[in-house]
């Protein structure tokens, strides 16, 4: 019988029938006493988590994505136990970047949208399209940071850069940075008062920071700075009611401007100082983890004061 090896734990794990299988065999209940710390609990309370490696994950799926139908990606999407939706998304994530890894769709039997029908994409555009609205149609299940950090960039943000081109550029142009000129599906990400929808709607900018958009990161991070800083009472919500902290907002602006600043120095420099008095010391706290103690100092001391954070560290290794 083949055998899935773990690089995390070294152990050896029959390899099941089903990727579902597999990942229930993987499970360490002491490991899961472990990640339930690592994951704040008060973001998703009833989050259960079995104990599986991310890497174990990542590996399980590269085995078993092949033999895996939608519906059985969709299924562990819409699992309660954490692991479980972890590795649905990175398997969309995986068929996303490599569309004939997952037999789902023949190449004339893509589920395609009218608006895109007469564009002339190819069969894999076509997958990549319909497993970005898979994703779009999912993010309630996307429901905990490291969820988000391991897919957002890597489906949405490729997405972006990949088809929306255009409409990047025409945002980029405007003097008024308008999101009306963004694909209907950002927008409504922008818009959203949801945590986690607010996180993916920022950490997919990561995508766009190694491209000629990478302005438009910039833009996006001021566009929530400036929102948080004209209402201070403004918060998100999570699964409808409001949620008294916006850490992992604030965090996740600082590692897009911070990973943005890695790239072009100046770039960040012109932006803090223009707008760092605006933001919240998370945020550029988070943003400057790689300038000169002194000259961090001097930003994060013009900045707000931010709400007390919750112990949660971005999955930057994963992401």
């Amino acid at each position: 019988m083949p055998v899935l090896r773990s690089k995390a734990s070294k152990k050896i794990v029959a390899s099941a029938s089903s990727l579902l299988q597999c990942l229930e065999g993987l499970a360490k209940p002491s490991y899961a006493q472990q990640a339930v710390k690592f994951v704040h609990r008060s973001y998703c309370p009833n989050d259960i988590f079995v104990g599986i490696r991310v890497p174990q994950c990542r590996e399980a799926v590269k085995t078993h994505l092949g033999s895996t139908t939608l519906k059985d990606i969709l299924d562990l999407i819409h699992d309660a136990r954490h692991e479980m939706r972890l590795t649905g998304f990175i398997a969309l994530t995986e068929a996303f970047h490599r569309p004939h890894s997952a037999s789902w769709w023949s190449d004339d039997g893509v589920p395609t949208e009218d608006h895109i029908k007469h564009l002339g994409y190819s069969p894999d555009d076509l997958r990549r399209h319909a497993i970005s609205r898979i994703y779009l149609d999912n993010t309630r299940f996307c429901n905990n940071w490291d969820l988000v950090d391991a897919s957002a960039h890597k489906i949405l943000g490729e997405q972006l850069v990949h088809f929306h081109a255009t409409e990047l550029a025409a945002y980029c142009a405007s003097p008024t940075k308008c999101i009306d000129e963004l694909p209907a599906w950002y927008q409504r990400l922008l818009q959203s008062k949801d945590l986690w929808e607010t996180r993916i709607s920022i950490v997919l900018l990561l995508r766009l920071l190694p491209t000629e958009h990478c302005n438009v990161a910039y833009a996006i991070c001021l566009h929530h700075i400036n929102k948080f800083d004209a209402d201070p009472s403004l918060r998100c919500t999570l699964e409808g009611a409001s949620f008294p902290s916006l850490d992992l907002i604030h965090k996740a602006l600082g590692w897009v401007l911070r990973e943005a600043g890695k790239r072009n120095k100046a770039a960040l420099t012109r932006f803090l100082d223009e707008h760092a008095a605006k933001a919240f010391k998370t945020t550029v706290r988070y943003a400057t983890e790689h300038m000169d103690r002194a000259k961090a100092k001097r930003y994060v001391d013009r900045a707000q004061k931010g709400v007390a954070s919750h112990a949660a560290t971005d999955l930057d290794d994963e992401a």
